[in-house]
């Protein structure tokens, strides 16, 4: 039922003979009820995950062993795979946030070249992964939240093009992705805009301030 799925998904682009690639690292599927863990930290995996259907939390323990949702998985994204790559034990857990299916697959596998296209794929996509993460640490630095904002704000202008932009998530999201309280974030936003620095309606917004604002 997920063969349509597995199709459109960009770790699969162009890969002609999809059904011999499974078989070739090794493909298996599994169902994950609701709060199930998918992955255990401290766990060393030779796999990586695609999640297929659902959506999935990576947690992580703060200094006080309390769990701390740091990410989110969605629908078509890979997940485990620096683990995986690096041969390195698991740092954080994952967990299934509603009803859902990954697509298993060997990264000995992948890294070995044996389905070159699906290789070259996985490479590409781990690699603007890094890039979206090394954007997020660079806002994160930011000394105030408003500071981390309008640096997320101004990232997100330059990548659409455009002085009126939408972002990829709601107020959670963009909360989550800047490590803030989502009331905090609400807030500083309505402050913001009061103060003629930027406009937005939902999720889409418009910065006032020019490139070298506040």
């Amino acid at each position: 039922m997920y063969e349509r799925v597995i199709a459109q998904l960009p770790l699969f682009a162009g890969v002609e003979d999809i059904k011999g690639a499974l078989e070739n690292l090794g493909a298996r599927g599994a169902d994950y009820a609701k709060g199930v863990q998918i992955f255990a930290a401290g766990e060393k995996s030779g796999r990586l995950g695609v999640l297929l259907s659902g959506g999935a939390d990576i947690v992580k323990e703060d200094a006080a062993g309390d769990p701390v949702t740091v990410a989110r998985i969605g629908e078509g994204e890979m997940f485990g795979e620096a683990f995986a790559f690096a041969e390195l034990p698991l740092t954080v857990s994952v967990y299934a946030a509603c009803p859902s299916h990954v697509l298993w697959l060997s990264a000995e596998g992948i890294l070995a070249g044996k389905e070159a296209r699906l290789s070259a794929n996985a490479l590409r996509l781990f690699a603007r992964k890094n890039v979206y993460l090394t954007e997020r640490i660079y806002h994160l630095s930011r000394h105030t939240l408003a500071e981390k904002v309008l640096s997320y704000l101004r990232s997100v202008r330059r990548e659409a093009g455009r002085e009126i932009f939408a972002l990829p998530f709601g107020r959670q999201g963009m909360a989550d992705f800047l490590g803030c309280d989502r009331s905090a974030l609400s807030a500083l936003l309505a402050k913001l805009k009061r103060a003629g620095v930027i406009d937005y309606h939902k999720n889409v917004f418009r910065l006032i301030e020019n490139e070298q604002g506040p």
